[in-house]
């Protein structure tokens, strides 16, 4: 949450507050106004690479699926049924049930409006389309372990996942050993199920680095789809 940080009214009518206004604009985080449009382009982006060899019947798993709205477009453009989604995240699973409501609110007083009135009652109008954070099952989970495997296999009606999605959550914090663990929980179903990998890519760890590292059969792509290793 502390690497996003988005103005919000930048995406209104109008823009932003004029400079004779004297405050700051109205901030917002990690919010489904502005990630899932990003998600979403990313995976009708990345649609043309997975979406011919995924069928509605696959299994899907996605690791760091946040409040699920990556799984919502891997839906849309694959035509899955069955996606779960799972993150490790105790804010996550405590809130994807609820609106984004109160949060929006805070970050309007907190530069000095009203929420009820104005120009905050409109921002946040804009802002909250209070409906919950998820519409999809997002585990609190990190397929780490034989209960937590169980738990997916149980969200996904029974079955084992045919495809286990990484979604860019890898970055230079990573170290080699998170990443094999990473690979390794995905890896844990006992199947020949499909490791994913979707990754920005940076200059310390390029996508071929990141290939190189993962042992076994494995995909690699880009969040541009612009490199696709496998």
């Amino acid at each position: 949450d502390a690497n996003y940080r988005f103005q919000v009214e930048r995406r209104m009518p109008g823009g932003g507050p004029p400079p004779a206004e004297g405050r700051s604009p109205v901030r917002l985080r990690y919010h489904k106004l502005l990630m899932q449009p990003i998600l979403a382009s990313m995976w009708a982006t990345l649609a043309p690479i997975l979406a011919p060899n995924i069928s509605s019947t696959d299994e899907v798993c996605v690791v760091g699926a946040g409040f699920g709205w990556g799984v919502d477009a891997i839906i849309v453009e694959t035509g899955a049924v069955n996606v779960v989604g799972i993150d490790i995240s105790q804010y996550i699973a405590d809130e994807q049930g609820n609106t984004e409501e109160a949060e929006i609110r805070a970050e309007i007083s907190a530069v000095g409006l009203d929420p009820d009135i104005g120009r905050g009652a409109d921002i946040l109008a804009f802002a909250s389309d209070g409906l919950p954070r998820s519409n999809v099952i997002v585990l609190n989970n990190d397929a780490a372990s034989g209960p937590q495997r169980q738990a997916i296999r149980q969200a996904l009606g029974g079955n084992w996942p045919s495809v286990v999605i990484s979604e860019n959550i890898i970055d230079d914090s990573w170290t080699d050993t998170d990443i094999e663990n990473l690979r390794n929980s995905m890896n844990g179903f006992g199947g020949q199920q499909r490791l994913i990998f979707v990754y920005k890519g940076t200059a310390a760890r390029t996508h071929q680095d990141l290939f190189d590292l993962l042992p076994g059969t494995k995909e690699v792509i880009s969040t541009d789809g612009l490199v696709y290793l496998s």
